[in-house]
């Protein structure tokens, strides 16, 4: 412990650095603040849990169709101009959307569209932020530089979810979206007076670079480019493993992150306040999960590690799905919502930020952006198609009947992870993939991004 905190002292010393975790933070408590903001304006609006789903599902949908595509076009961009021309055009949507609002044009078919414009920006964005990311942080200071970051970045969504029920309260939702608004143009300017990364192309990349140099003259057409990522990703065992474990643990949240607000309505029978105890407990889950991965990443594999957090995820669902019991008392509401979404964020950020660094550590920066692109739509493949059929099912089944299969469904993902024991290492000396082209240049664990959208 004491030399991780050796370490952070470190990495804040970095100025560029520090630019890029302040411009994250302050991003993210914005985005906290608006999160709570159209979650609960969905349901006010449509009063219906099967559009809750549905536009859950729309905000998913672009990072699975246009992000790969995404990560192809930004890998020949600057990855710099590309993150400040986003965070700039969501700024500018948000602020047309809280205009129609304040002039009571907004319903739920004009959500819809917004949610879908607003992550379609997005997916241009988080393969930019990826590569980028990897030209500012060191090599030797990966794990404790991404662990810092969740961290603060977690403990920014506390202080916005705690104050989110204030702002609304005193000021209304359109000024709550407006803070979203100037964090998204804060970070723009200090993401633009960065300089570039302080991590110079390393000798691997040289070398690669050295060999497909004749390659490298015939230029690739934008399919070939945008293929090459899959097969990139598909050339690795433990990558399509880390695919796969993604895509089940998604599956399992969706009814945790499209049903909010029923879940607070119809189980627990209270009103919005409730998000704000669920939101804040949950940045403190992800502030602990953060810091935890460093100290079990020295004690535990990557397995384990995954092995413990799926256990915890579906601890912490029964708990939500058992709030019911507690109908009618308040303080037992708010401590069974506080102390699920404690462990469940724990988790989550734990099994997270473990893929998360594994695949910094591994990817090939040539294809960095790319492989982020690929990973993060199969991470969220199965949610805009999951939402979907949850619109239909909450018409049927009760929500609490949804989270107690989620259970379920954790407990089968747990039962494999123990029995197959999939490889989720690169083993001592092998590269974990077939064709020598795709050589990484730091061999310490196998990795992949693991992308869990939280709004």
């Amino acid at each position: 412990m004491e030399q991780n905190k050796k370490m952070y002292g470190e990495i804040l010393k970095e100025r560029e650095y520090r630019k890029l975790i302040f411009a994250t933070v302050i991003n993210r408590f914005g985005d906290s603040v608006d999160a709570i903001a159209f979650t609960w304006l969905v349901y006010q609006i449509t009063h219906s849990a099967m559009w809750s789903a549905i536009v859950f599902a729309l905000n998913t949908l672009p990072n699975v169709v246009v992000q790969p595509f995404a990560g192809a076009i930004v890998e020949k961009m600057n990855k710099k101009h590309v993150i400040v021309a986003t965070h700039l055009l969501r700024a500018v949507i948000i602020t047309l959307f809280a205009l129609l609002y304040r002039a009571g044009l907004v319903n739920a078919l004009i959500m819809a569209i917004f949610t879908l414009i607003i992550t379609t920006v997005e997916s241009f964005n988080l393969p930019a932020t990826s590569a980028y990311t990897m030209q500012v942080i060191k090599k030797e200071h990966l794990t404790c530089g991404m662990s810092l970051n969740s961290m603060l970045s977690s403990a920014a969504s506390l202080a916005g979810t705690g104050a989110a029920g204030v702002i609304i309260a005193t000021a209304g939702v359109s000024f709550a979206m407006m803070i979203d608004v100037a964090t998204f143009v804060i970070a723009a300017v200090l993401i633009s007076v960065m300089k570039a990364g302080i991590v110079a192309v390393t000798e691997a990349v040289k070398a690669a670079s050295a060999t497909e140099k004749a390659d490298d003259k015939k230029e690739q057409s934008k399919i070939e480019f945008f293929l090459d990522g899959f097969r990139y990703v598909a050339n690795s065992r433990v990558i399509c493993n880390y695919g796969l474990l993604a895509v089940a643990l998604n599956f399992m949240l969706i009814p945790i992150n499209a049903l909010q607000a029923p879940i607070v309505s119809e189980i627990f029978k209270m009103g919005g306040e409730i998000l704000s105890i669920a939101g804040a407990f949950a940045a403190i889950g992800g502030i602990a999960g953060s810091a935890l991965v460093p100290v079990l990443s020295k004690k535990l594999s990557p397995l384990k590690v995954i092995m413990l957090g799926t256990a915890a995820l579906g601890v912490a669902m029964l708990g939500i799905a058992c709030g019911g019991l507690f109908a009618g008392n308040n303080i037992a509401c708010y401590v069974d919502v506080a102390a699920s979404f404690f462990v469940m964020m724990v988790a989550a950020s734990t099994i997270g930020g473990t893929i998360n660094i594994q695949f910094m550590k591994n990817a090939d920066p040539k294809y960095i952006a790319r492989a982020a692109a690929v990973m993060g739509a199969c991470g969220t493949a199965c949610m805009p198609v999951g939402s979907f059929l949850l619109s239909a099912l909450v018409a049927k089944v009760s929500t609490e009947s949804i989270l107690i299969f989620c259970v379920i469904f954790a407990a089968a993902i747990f039962a494999v992870l123990v029995l197959v024991k999939p490889q989720m290492e690169i083993e001592e000396g092998s590269l974990g993939i077939k064709k020598r082209n795709y050589q990484l240049p730091w061999v310490d664990n196998g990795g992949v991004f693991y992308a869990v959208k939280a709004k």
